[in-house]
């Protein structure tokens, strides 16, 4: 694996850039308690952000979150920002009735990274789709529920943008022998994307 330059973190949304988002639950809560937590969050997003831009890869974890979004090319910053402040506002409230909780669900700030290349972007998708296991959450990236990789993969109904990783990764074989023969190098492409 080649070094990439990894960005500033929270640059703005620029239209027609790819971003690697994430952000955490504050202090020792969770984000997700129960299954149907995961499936509210992702209904949510696309209810607030699948107007402003593309969701091409995701993970979900109890206590933080990752996607990589392309913003649309009509879409300002500013939108895509107060549509993100909707969406994480939308989502908690919900979680702190359902749960008699009050305060702050996520940390303050939206974390955000711009892609900068085709290599980073398929480095980065390799990452969500193995933090789960990084992680202790799954023994097997490839059956956690709550990634996209499963959808990336199946021929189901998906809002992702499946076609445009698939071709990125020059086919779905490709795809699947990308993750599979990078398995040992998790943690130096950790450093890589985050640090």
């Amino acid at each position: 694996m080649t070094s990439i330059n990894v960005p500033k973190y929270s640059p703005p949304f620029e239209p027609g850039h790819f971003f690697h988002v994430y952000n955490h639950a504050v202090g020792s809560e969770v984000l997700f308690r129960e299954n149907e937590n995961y499936r509210f969050f992702l209904d949510r997003f696309s209810k607030y952000l699948n107007s402003t831009l593309s969701l091409y890869a995701y993970c979900l974890l109890p206590n933080h979150f990752h996607l990589v979004i392309k913003v649309s090319d009509q879409t300002s910053c500013e939108k895509v920002s107060e549509q993100f402040r909707k969406f994480l506002i939308s989502y908690s409230k919900a979680i702190n009735k359902q749960y008699s909780r009050r305060g702050s669900l996520f940390e303050k700030h939206l974390k955000r990274i711009t892609v900068t290349t085709d290599e980073y972007l398929l480095w980065l998708v390799f990452y969500l789709h193995r933090n789960p296991v990084h992680h202790h959450y799954s023994k097997n990236f490839r059956n956690y529920p709550w990634s996209s990789y499963q959808s990336l993969i199946s021929k189901r109904h998906t809002a992702l943008a499946r076609n445009e990783i698939i071709d990125l990764f020059s086919g779905k074989e490709n795809f699947i022998s990308f993750h599979e023969k990078n398995i040992a190098d998790y943690e130096a492409i950790q450093e890589l994307l985050l640090e």
